[in-house]
Formats: structure tokens, C-alpha cells, sequence
């Protein structure tokens, strides 16, 4: 559940001058919350809007800082770290010298998310970027979402979206039309298999892809390449039927699986959620795109 009140939304991170989410120079805002469990995701941590401390063990100087700066008499970066009574009032992190521990899913202000976006307009300026809105599943919080949104057509800067497209149609259909570009997962075509992979049905995904492509709004697919989930030529052929029949225009982007999100489920004492996947080669992605492209489908430029 998001926050009762509108103008604070929990925040994973505020990155810098992204070239990967959209065109030009980015900020990109993850929001937390999503209803999905991927067993390949990358930020786990994106799950719930709970608080989380997490403890990167390689920065760790060992200096106990941390433990004496907690009221509460824990060790964040011991073993026996009961986060049950930690009340992640982030003194441990304002101790650390090394930086080696990391609150996550903390409340923010639309006026403090507004102050980054004014002092980030220049680039966007310059480059013809702007905002992009990620996850999490950032419609998850959809009443932070619509502040954002605002904040931004007042500064005349693009938002974008990134979204699994698991959520909710109703309340966050007014959204929609107000977005530049939307960038929206598609995991499988499967139900079952994606039931399996994911912990949810596609139906509302698709469905949701559908209503997108109909708002008029500019929307990309994307698929997470994993070569045991969906790499096979059926899944691919019927993902670009689906695309070809109902999102004519839209165009395709492959993101080869990575496990660049492997340490965050140590980090944050999520390990029995990882699993290990293999990533395509370069010649499985270009015979993938292959198959978009005999559907007519663009790639993502």
C-alpha cells in the first residue's frame, strides 16, 4: 500500500544523469512496491514499501561505528542482525566512514522529489531528456505518481515511465495520456510459465498493454532475455504476433539477463530469493531481434 498521503511516496533511489531509461540525459526515480516476484529481478529490494537497511560487506572496515551509533544496541553489520528491531532511523548509515550500509524504501516529500528535478532541468535542456519513473512498479503508488507527473508539466520537462504493467487499470488511467513514452515488460507469453517465473498471471499485463497502446501514447516493449524462461523461438514469434496484431508501432527492446542484482540479495538478507540464470549470447539476441524484425517490428533506438 502507498502512503495515505499523496505528496509522499517511498523512494529506492534517485539516479543521476541516466542515458539508459529514455532519450537524452535522465533522472530516473524508483519507486518502491511491486506485485510481482521475478525470480531474476534485479531490485529486490523494490518488492515492498517496508523499510530495508542493507550491509554491502565489501566496503566494511570493520570499524563497529555502526553498532555504537545504534540506539537500539544492533550490529548492522553482524550476522545475528535482527531486523525485526531495527527501527531504520539510519544512524548506523550516517556512521559508516565506508558507506557500507544503505537505507532503502524511505519517504519522500513531492517537494524534495521537485527540488532534484529543478536542479537536474539544465541537462535535461541540453540533452532532450528528462524524467523517467521506474520500480518497483511505479503505478503501484499512483497518487505519488499523479504529484510527480504535475511537478513535471509545470516544468515543461518529459516524463517516461518504466512499468511491469501488473497494476491496477482504473485509478491510474487519467495517468497515462500525461506520459511522453511508456517502456512496458513483457516477461512471456505463456500464462502458466509466467505464473511460474514471476508469481502472477499475464492477463492484466497484456490487457494493460492494450489500453496503453490505445491511449496513443509512444510505448516500447521490453523482454528480459533469460535463456531458460523465454529465449525460445515459440515465446518470441508469439510475442511479436501479439505486438503486430495489437501494439502496431510500437517497438522492441531485448535486455539480456545480468547478475548485476546479485549482491543487493546479500546485501539486504535476501539470498534464498536469488536464482542463477544463464545470459544469452550475442548471436541468440540478434537472432531474437531477427524475429521482431520478419513481424515488421522496430528495434528501440
Amino acid at each position: 500500500m502507498e502512503p495515505t498521503d499523496a505528496a509522499k511516496g517511498v523512494i529506492l533511489q534517485m539516479q543521476d544523469y541516466s542515458i539508459h531509461d529514455g532519450d537524452g540525459v535522465r533522472t530516473t526515480i524508483f519507486l518502491a512496491g511491486c506485485g510481482l516476484r521475478c525470480q531474476w529481478c534485479a531490485n529486490p529490494e523494490s518488492w515492498t514499501q517496508q523499510k530495508k537497511l542493507a550491509f554491502h560487506a565489501h566496503k566494511c572496515a570493520e570499524c563497529h561505528r555502526c553498532a555504537r551509533a545504534c540506539p537500539e544496541g544492533l550490529d548492522p553489520a553482524g550476522a545475528d542482525f535482527d531486523p525485526s528491531r531495527c527501527t531504520f532511523c539510519g544512524d548506523c548509515v550516517a556512521a559508516c566512514p565506508e558507506q557500507a550500509l544503505q537505507l532503502a524504501c524511505t519517504e519522500s516529500d513531492i517537494e524534495t522529489v521537485a527540488a532534484k528535478i529543478r536542479r537536474d532541468e539544465i541537462f535535461f535542456r541540453h540533452s532532450g531528456g528528462g524524467v523517467t519513473v521506474s520500480g518497483g512498479e511505479p503505478f503501484v503508488q499512483h497518487r505519488f505518481l499523479r504529484r510527480l507527473i504535475g511537478e513535471c508539466e509545470k516544468l515543461g520537462v518529459s516524463v517516461w515511465v518504466e512499468t511491469c504493467g501488473f497494476f491496477n487499470w482504473e485509478p491510474c488511467a487519467d495517468l497515462i495520456p500525461r506520459l511522453d513514452h511508456v517502456f512496458l515488460d513483457v516477461k512471456h507469453m505463456d500464462e502458466e510459465t509466467h505464473r511460474r517465473f514471476t508469481g502472477q498471471g499475464n492477463r492484466t499485463i497484456l490487457e494493460n498493454a492494450r489500453r496503453i497502446h490505445a491511449s496513443g501514447v509512444p510505448m516500447t516493449i521490453r523482454i528480459p532475455l533469460i535463456v531458460e524462461v523465454n529465449l525460445d523461438e515459440e515465446n518470441l514469434r508469439a510475442t511479436a504476433a501479439f505486438m503486430r496484431e495489437h501494439l502496431r508501432g510500437s517497438a522492441i527492446e531485448l535486455l539480456p539477463y545480468h547478475e548485476l542484482g546479485k549482491a543487493k540479495y546479500t546485501a539486504f538478507r535476501m539470498s534464498e530469493n536469488f536464482h542463477a540464470f544463464s545470459t544469452p549470447t550475442a548471436a541468440q539476441v540478434d537472432r531474437a531481434y531477427e524475429i521482431f524484425s520478419r513481424h515488421q517490428i522496430a528495434r528501440h533506438q
